[in-house]
C-alpha cells in the first residue's frame, strides 16, 4: 500500500504533467498566430485556447475525490461521503476572470514588449511565455481549490502543503499544516499542493514537513544557499526566522549606500568587520508601527514619520537585509546572532 506521502506526490506529478501537456499544446496553438495580424489571429485561435485549458481544468478537477479519500486511506481513516462537481472549476482564473480574456494579455503583452523596441519574434516569444504562465496557473489552481473543496464536502478540516522539490524561498515558509477552509496560498507557476489529514489531531506522516525550519534542515547547504541566498540561508543557520528572512525581501531596497532616503529613514552605517565602507541593504518591510520591527522600535522609543505614500508611521532606524549582517559580523557568530535579533529576524 502507498503511503499518504507517495499519494500526494504521485496527485501533485500528474497535476504538473498535466499542465506541461496543456502548455505545450497551448504553445503550438499560440505558433499558429499571424504576428502581422495578432488581433484577428487571436479571434481565430482563441476559442481553441479557451477548449485546450477548460478540458485541463476539468480533469485536473475531476482527479480530486479520488486523490482525497486515498490520501485520508494511508492515512488509516475513512473520508465522508461527497463528490466535487468538475465542471464548476472550468473556464474560469482563481480571480473570477475567464480564461479566454485572461490569455488574452499574450497580445497585449507581445504589443508592449514590439511597442519597447524589442525584435518582433522575440516578443512574439514573450507572448508565448506569458501565455503558459496563465494556462499553467489556470490548472493548476483549478486543481487546487477543487481539492479543498472534496475536503471540505468530505469533513476534512486540515491538510499539509507538498512542497515540490526545488520549490523557492516563498513556498518553504509555508511549509506545516493549515485548516481546508482556508485558501491555499501560491504564486504564479507555483507547483506545491496540499494532502488532506484525517483530524486535527492526526499524526504528520513521513515525507512531509511540519515548519518552515524543518523543511530548511532538510535541505543540504547547497539547496540552502540557493533557495534562500547565501547570506539568508547562513542568517537562518544561526538561527534566524525562515519567514522573516523571505518576507524581508518584499521591501528590500538596496544597495543604499551611505546617503539619506528620501523617505526621511536615515542611512546606517556601512562598514564590515574590518572598518571599510560597504554598500547597505535595508528593507521596508516590518518597518511600521504595526510591523514587528517598528513595534520593537517603538519599544526603544525610537523616532519614527510618515510619508507622503505611508498609511502608517514608520520608523526613522534602517531595517538591515540578512546580506549586509552577515557581511558586518564578519564571520563573527555571536554578533551575527545579536544584529539578527536587533533587525528582527531572530528572537
Amino acid at each position: 500500500m502507498s503511503t499518504p506521502y507517495e499519494v500526494a506526490r504521485a496527485h501533485q506529478l500528474s497535476r504538473i504533467a498535466l499542465a506541461y501537456d496543456t502548455v505545450n499544446r497551448a504553445a503550438t496553438t499560440w505558433r499558429a498566430a499571424d504576428l502581422d495580424y495578432l488581433d484577428a489571429s487571436w479571434n481565430v485561435i482563441a476559442p481553441a485556447l479557451v477548449d485546450q485549458v477548460s478540458e485541463a481544468q476539468r480533469v485536473a478537477a475531476s482527479r480530486s475525490d479520488a486523490f482525497v479519500d486515498d490520501a485520508v486511506s494511508a492515512q488509516g481513516a475513512v473520508a465522508g461521503r461527497a463528490s466535487v462537481n468538475p465542471d464548476a472549476f472550468t473556464g474560469v482564473m482563481i480571480d473570477g476572470r475567464e480564461v479566454g480574456p485572461a490569455m488574452f494579455g499574450a497580445v497585449t503583452h507581445t504589443k508592449t514588449l514590439i511597442g519597447a523596441g524589442m525584435p518582433p519574434a522575440r516578443a512574439f516569444e514573450g507572448g508565448a511565455q506569458f501565455l503558459a504562465t496563465v494556462v499553467q496557473s489556470a490548472i493548476a489552481d483549478a486543481g487546487r481549490q477543487s481539492d479543498r473543496v472534496s475536503m471540505v464536502g468530505k469533513q476534512i478540516t486540515r491538510y499539509i502543503r507538498v512542497i515540490s522539490p526545488g520549490a523557492c524561498s516563498r513556498c518553504a515558509i509555508l511549509a506545516g499544516t493549515a485548516s481546508a477552509a482556508k485558501a491555499f496560498e501560491r504564486h504564479n507557476n507555483c507547483h506545491c499542493t496540499a494532502c488532506p489529514l484525517p483530524s486535527w489531531d492526526a499524526p504528520i506522516p513521513k515525507g512531509f514537513y511540519r515548519s518552515a525550519d524543518e523543511y530548511f534542515d532538510s535541505l543540504s547547504l547547497q539547496e540552502q544557499n540557493r533557495v534562500f541566498t547565501n547570506a539568508g540561508a547562513e542568517a537562518i543557520r544561526n538561527g534566524a526566522d525562515p519567514t522573516a528572512i523571505v518576507n524581508a525581501r518584499r521591501g528590500a531596497v538596496g544597495p543604499g549606500g551611505l546617503t539619506e532616503r528620501r523617505s526621511g529613514i536615515k542611512a546606517p552605517l556601512g562598514y564590515d568587520a574590518n572598518g571599510d565602507r560597504i554598500k547597505v541593504f535595508t528593507t521596508s518591510e516590518g518597518t511600521t508601527i504595526r510591523g514587528a520591527y517598528g513595534r520593537a522600535e517603538a519599544r526603544r522609543q525610537s523616532e519614527f514619520t510618515k510619508g507622503p505614500r505611508d498609511r502608517y508611521r514608520r520608523t526613522v532606524n534602517p531595517r538591515l537585509m540578512p546580506e549586509t549582517i552577515v557581511q558586518m559580523a564578519g564571520g563573527d557568530a555571536e554578533k551575527m546572532r545579536r544584529l539578527l535579533g536587533q533587525y528582527g529576524y531572530l528572537n
